[in-house]
C-alpha cells in the first residue's frame, strides 16, 4: 500500500546513510494527510513508501496513519 512518510531534511540525510528508516516507521495513508502534518510539524519533506500490507493502523491521528512498530524499512528506490 502506498503512504507517504514525513521527515526533515537532517532525518532523510540518516536515512540515505543506513539505508533504511528505523522503526517505529510511520505514515499517511493520503498525500493531504501527509501535507498537514509537514505544515503543523514544519517537517518539509514527505517520502512516498510502498508499505507492506500487514502495515498496523497507528492509534489515534483519526484512522488515517499507518505504522511498522518493529519494522525497519528498507530504502530501495531513493
Amino acid at each position: 500500500m502506498m503512504v507517504y512518510h514525513v521527515t526533515t531534511r537532517k532525518k532523510f540525510i540518516k536515512y540515505m546513510q543506513s539505508g533504511c528508516i528505523k522503526h517505529p516507521v510511520r505514515a499517511w495513508e493520503s498525500i493531504e494527510e501527509a501535507e498537514r502534518f509537514s505544515i503543523s510539524t514544519g517537517r518539509r519533506l514527505i517520502l512516498k513508501l510502498n508499505f507492506p500490507h500487514d502495515a498496523e493502523r497507528l492509534p489515534g491521528h483519526q484512522g488515517k496513519a499507518y505504522w511498522l512498530p518493529l519494522k525497519d524499512y528498507i530504502l530501495d528506490d531513493i
